[in-house]
């Protein structure tokens, strides 16, 4: 009977630790779930803020986009006006302001006005100005001598009945005429002679809208020159 009663106890026992074990199972997957449910709260909190501050941000670059493609329409309208402002004020300076032959046009009228020459001269050697010719049918030639220094002056070319004469000089007594020789062309309607370097040389002269071709080659005759000038009619 007593042998009973141990078994009894002792069962009684092992139920006691059985349940007391389990129930710590219990409470430590109970603390498990509970963390597990705080970290899921905790991450879901944390995932909505950001999914919130991620939305945020779409908007203000959304909106900062909008007034980047404004501001962008801005500026090219203002480019395209800039440009269309530049090309009237390029075609108003073409207009305006002479380049090439019509510049030099200009400064030569400038330099005579400032030479005293009368405006209303040069616009009447301006409306007299037409189309030239060449005149070519005959030549009249003269020979004349190179000036050297120190020694008395040589006759000077006179052509087309003194109204073109022409003359020669050296620097220097040893320079080589055909570089160094400079003739002088003078005009008597012309204030300014002209200036031909070397020899040969060759120069047009116009005449009431008529060219008239002028050379100046090496005479066969040592010390001299040749001039030579094309004409219409009489030599």
């Amino acid at each position: 009977m007593a042998y009973t009663s141990g078994i009894r106890r002792e069962r009684s026992r092992q139920r006691r630790r059985f349940a007391w074990r389990a129930m710590v199972w219990l409470l430590v997957a109970a603390g498990f779930i509970a963390l597990g449910y705080a970290a899921y709260q905790t991450g879901t909190l944390l995932a909505q803020a950001q999914v919130s501050e991620l939305d945020r941000r779409v908007v203000d670059l959304t909106a900062q986009l909008d007034l980047s493609r404004g501001e962008t329409g801005r500026l090219q309208a203002g480019l395209s006006d800039a440009r269309q402002a530049m090309a009237a004020l390029q075609g108003r300076y073409d207009r305006d302001v002479p380049v090439g032959e019509l510049a030099e046009l200009f400064a030569i009228t400038r330099e005579r006005l400032g030479q005293s020459v009368p405006a209303p001269r040069l616009a009447q050697v301006l409306r007299e100005a037409g189309p030239t010719r060449p005149c070519d049918t005959r030549t009249t030639r003269k020979r004349f001598g190179i000036q050297l220094p120190g020694r008395p002056a040589e006759e000077a070319a006179s052509l087309l009945d003194g109204l073109i004469q022409v003359s020669a000089n050296l620097a220097s007594a040893g320079a080589d005429p055909a570089k160094a020789v400079v003739t002088t062309v003078a005009r008597a309607w012309a204030a300014e002679p002209l200036k031909l370097t070397g020899v040969p040389a060759r120069q047009d002269i116009v005449i009431n809208n008529v060219v008239l071709r002028l050379t100046v080659e090496a005479s066969d005759l040592s010390g001299y020159l040749s001039a030579t000038l094309s004409v219409c009619g009489k030599g």
